[in-house]
């Protein structure tokens, strides 16, 4: 565990692991959980790959964001972090927000991607959609994050692994729990105002988009809207999956990841 102090952000915990000398996986989290999100991955990949994750401002064991969170602001950390590990061009993989923050870095600093996993995530709303994110922020403040922890399970996970997997909602409802219901409600915000459809197709680096199919959040649509936006990116619906493609079916995930790794040119091909 590294603490990250940066002038004008707050402290970032970051972990970073596996071999150095070649481009690191970034790993982006979502929205009120944590770095340990990505554990699958990082003990999967960081066997032959130098792998980083950290925690958003606000999240697990980092500091608060001294202003409200905006896509720029993290997009700020991201580069704070990369200039911290001093590694070159990374590989940013990017889940739900993490996604989002992924695309808006990738708009910034084309020079600091070398390609793009976005996984359960969307570029633009429709006003229909920014208005139910705006009302989540509103659940939020009024009625405190052990609703929004029965809401967010309810959505992220399709029922048949919420059956089987208790103790992931326990999980993520500790992590919710855990997180100040305003700066929640911020997020939301922050997040009902995202706008990159246009913006990402400046984006030349090879670009993956992972999508489950009974995602109720971010559905096949909104991916394939994406990878329409992004020249050459390559599409994968994962069948019979929700939110959590990485951890609801970690192999799956990781066999598709490490191939497009290994020769992420294919997704413009």
């Amino acid at each position: 565990m590294t603490l990250l102090e940066t002038r004008g952000l707050p402290a970032i915990n970051l972990v970073r692991t596996g071999p150095r000398g070649q481009a690191p996986v970034l790993l982006l989290h979502g929205l009120g959980l944590n770095l340990t999100w990505w554990g699958d991955q990082i003990e999967a990949f960081g066997r032959d790959r130098d792998v980083i994750a950290f925690d958003l401002p606000g999240h697990g064991l980092s500091g608060k964001l001294a202003c409200p969170p905006s896509f720029d602001v993290m997009a700020d950390v991201v580069h704070a972090v990369l200039t911290h590990v001093d590694a070159g061009p990374a590989h940013l993989v990017g889940i739900s927000v993490g996604g989002m923050i992924a695309q808006t870095f990738a708009v910034r600093h084309p020079e600091l991607v070398q390609s793009l996993t976005l996984v359960a995530t969307l570029c633009t709303f429709s006003d229909a959609g920014r208005e139910a994110l705006r009302e989540r922020a509103s659940v939020a403040r009024t009625h405190g994050m052990s609703r929004i922890a029965q809401l967010s399970n309810a959505r992220w996970f399709p029922p048949s692994f919420r059956e089987r997997r208790p103790d992931v909602l326990d999980r993520a409802t500790t992590c919710l729990l855990s997180q100040d219901a305003e700066f929640h409600a911020s997020m939301w915000e922050m997040v009902a105002r995202l706008d990159l459809e246009r913006s990402i197709s400046t984006i030349g680096c090879p670009t993956l988009v992972v999508a489950g199919t009974e995602d109720v959040n971010a559905p096949v649509a909104a991916a394939t809207r994406i990878a329409d936006a992004i020249v050459g990116a390559a599409l994968e619906a994962m069948s019979g999956l929700g939110h959590f493609p990485p951890l609801e079916a970690p192999t799956a995930f990781h066999t598709l990841l490490r191939r497009f790794l290994s020769a992420p040119g294919r997704a413009q091909s």
